[in-house]
């Protein structure tokens, strides 16, 4: 959660989100990756409750690299995401179309603001 209300922070009992940043360099077709990916990110907001956001930017320099940001609501909601069938859709796509994805990946708790500050 990005806190927009710090209200809504308490009613989240305190928790930060669980961010995830990925840096992903393909190759193959460059926009019907894009397309993928776009579509992939659809899928994952529509079937995932515990994401909450999936940002996909697209390096300016290398336009073969992805950069996404996907915030869960938990540390558990990455694992059930990691696990879940979106992921696995999005790799057999990569594979039949065969295009290469090698991705790097950091995760982390979203540290706290101070008390009575709003992020964003």
């Amino acid at each position: 959660m990005i806190v927009s209300d710090f209200a809504e922070y308490e009613k989240n009992g305190g928790k930060m989100s669980y961010v995830v940043h990925v840096t992903a360099i393909v190759e193959g077709d460059l926009e019907e990756i894009e397309i993928l990916i776009n579509d992939y990110r659809h899928r994952c907001l529509e079937n995932q409750s515990g994401m909450e956001q999936f940002l996909v930017c697209r390096s300016v320099e290398q336009t073969n690299v992805f950069l996404y940001t996907q915030v869960f609501k938990d540390q558990d909601a990455h694992k059930d995401h990691i696990e879940g069938d979106d992921p696995k859709w999005f790799f057999e796509q990569m594979a039949d179309m065969e295009f290469n994805f090698q991705g790097q990946w950091v995760a982390g708790i979203e540290i706290e603001s101070s008390v009575g500050r709003i992020l964003n």
